[in-house]
Parts: structure tokens; sequence; C-alpha cells
């Protein structure tokens, strides 16, 4: 494939996925949300809209549309991980705008994941570089993983921008608890210290006043 992008699902079921389980009992995943937007989405639920333009592994059919149920919420494995995504486009951490929230949870079960953090990207007929480039491209890996394997509750990736770190996005929403093990405002003071020492090893820039 030339163009790089997936082949049709026949094709991708023929090959099968790598999966990636994360248990209900690991370690949190982790959620930056804002409260105040013009559209929020809350913690615990997805963001049924889609694609948008900004977004990199969402599976919404085209045109953009409401796609409910199917959606999608990206998460981090740790706080830092999700100011690199978060606030990637201008690289400066606003604590304020929008009353940014920090929540951490555990799944009600285990989620089941197409792990495209090896080599499968690889095996279905694209490279390494379709993970962090056109954006376009990897939202058409995402429908297609959809459209073979439905079941599956959302991808696991390198993060684009934090290399080393690992993204999970939900398609499901129905692993979501009522309520988080943890959730500050982002400009909360029990927390800044923390956040301010993340921003700084991304090397973003702030309005964090400590």
């Amino acid at each position: 494939m030339a163009d790089q992008y997936p082949p049709d699902a026949d094709t991708l079921r023929a090959l099968g996925y790598e999966k990636k389980t994360h248990h209900a009992g690991d370690l949190p995943l982790w959620r930056i949300h804002f409260t105040r937007s013009a559209h929020v989405v809350p913690w615990n639920r997805l963001r049924t809209w889609g694609p948008v333009p900004t977004s990199r592994w969402e599976p919404h059919p085209l045109p953009p549309g409401e796609a409910a149920p199917l959606g999608a919420a990206y998460l981090g494995e740790d706080v830092l991980t999700c100011l690199a995504e978060v606030f990637q486009l201008t690289r400066f951490v606003d604590v304020d705008h929008d009353a940014p929230y920090v929540t951490a949870f555990h799944t009600t079960r285990d989620l089941v994941l197409a792990d495209l953090t090896r080599d499968w990207l690889l095996a279905a007929g694209a490279s390494a570089q379709v993970a962090f480039g056109e954006k376009a491209r990897t939202r058409a890996w995402a429908r297609a993983i959809h459209e073979a394997w439905p079941h599956l509750d959302g991808v696991y990736s390198l993060s684009a921008i934090a290399l080393s770190r690992k993204v999970v996005t939900l398609w499901n929403g129905d692993a979501f608890p009522d309520r988080p093990d943890f959730s500050q405002p982002l400009n909360s003071p029990a927390i800044l210290p923390g956040i301010a020492a993340a921003t700084a090893q991304i090397h973003y820039t702030s309005n964090i006043i400590i």
C-alpha cells in the first residue's frame, strides 16, 4: 500500500490483531478534561461527536456527526502524558482556562485493545510513520480496525508527542466507574508543584504560579 491507508476489513481480519489487555486492577488511567468549555465532556463519558481534525485514533464514521454510542476518550498512563497530549498545539499549560481537571480512575472491567505499539501496523501494510503522521490517515486506520473488530474497546498506541509514553484511546464507554479515584482542578494548590514539575520535564511553558 503505497499510500499506507488501511486495507479492507476482511484483509485485516485475516491478519488478526495484537491484543493489549488493560486489567481493571492495573494502575489507574488518567484524563485531563475541561469543565467550562463550549462542549463539556464529563470525565467518565466519551465524546461521541466526531471525528474532529485534531484527534488521532478515533473511529467515528465520515462525514463528521453524532456517532453514539461509539466515541473516543484519550487517556494516559500518567499525568505527564496527558499534559503533553492535551496542550500539544500551544505547548503552554493553562491551568485556568476552561477550568481543566485532572482525573484518575480504574476501569470497572478489563479493556481489550488493539496494540499498535509494536509491529502490527508494519504487518498490516503500513509503517511506523503512520502512527505519528497525518491524523486523517490514523483516523482511517481507527475506522478500519473498528470495522474489522467492533468488540474492541479501543487502541493502545505510542504518544505522538511524548514518544516514550503510551496512550489508550477508549471507544467503548461502559467501563467507566461512577466515581474517580482522584480528581482535582489543574490549578489546585495541592497538585500545582507536581504539575509544574511535569510541565518543565516536557519543556512546555505555563501560567503556574507557586
